[in-house]
């Protein structure tokens, strides 16, 4: 049980910012699935859907303010962990062409299948699933007018599953979160400055379509991870 409240070097949950907004989640909590629904909805909605890499902390995604699967499940896990609310990563395989709606012929890219991310959460005694990847806009935008059959809310009790009909085999709990983020839980990535050229293309081209401003700490972060592996050479 400890090993889903400790603080890790992605889970960074002792950082002041995460604090900050666990705090203010939790101020109206009336128990865990209270504060658990606040965490989620923040989560989910205030930092829209976009493409980054996988190994970062869950202070950075709380500073650029957007992030996929992998960034937006370790900062919900990192704001539950604060509210010493137990939870874990988990994993499942998807289809590639789950991610079609949004980016067209550019799955192609993808693993297939592709190991998709979500929450787990032990929500008064019982570990259930969350999946707070898709805010609100992009969902509407992108996988509502596809005839998605599944729904981005959650009721603060039953399992919550995206992409349900894209799903390619039984989803992994990882107790080591580091370590499965460092594997990027069998993913394949671009090397790092290809991957931040091509998320930032991939991102422009989605928040168009939402009406999303691109995060200045977009711009900043790419431009330190520049600095820094050219520092590093």
């Amino acid at each position: 049980m400890e090993d889903a409240l400790q603080e890790t070097r992605y889970c960074d949950h002792g950082h002041p910012a995460i604090h900050v907004v666990a705090a203010r989640l939790r101020a109206e909590g009336r128990g865990s699935i209270h504060i658990a629904r606040n965490a989620f909805t923040y989560v989910r909605d205030e930092l829209p859907f976009g493409f980054d890499i996988c190994q970062r902390r869950a202070s950075e995604t709380l500073e650029r303010r957007y992030g996929v699967c992998w960034n937006k499940a370790v900062l919900l896990i990192a704001i539950l962990r604060c509210n010493r609310i137990p939870a874990r990563l988990g994993s499942i395989p998807l289809r590639r062409t789950f991610i079609v709606p949004a980016i067209g012929a550019w799955h192609r890219l993808a693993n297939d299948p592709f190991h998709h991310c979500f929450v787990h959460a032990l929500l008064e005694g019982r570990w259930t699933m969350l999946d707070p990847t898709l805010d609100r806009r992009s969902h509407e935008a992108f996988f509502v007018p596809s005839g998605a059959q599944w729904g981005i809310d959650w009721d603060g009790h039953a399992d919550m599953h995206l992409y349900t009909d894209s799903v390619a085999g039984a989803p992994v709990i990882h107790p080591d979160l580091d370590a499965a983020l460092d594997r990027k839980m069998g993913n394949t990535e671009l090397p790092r400055l290809l991957a931040s050229v091509g998320n930032s293309f991939m991102n422009r081209r989605m928040w168009r379509r939402v009406a999303v401003r691109a995060a200045a700490s977009d711009v900043a972060a790419d431009a330190a991870d520049r600095s820094h592996r050219s520092c590093a050479r």
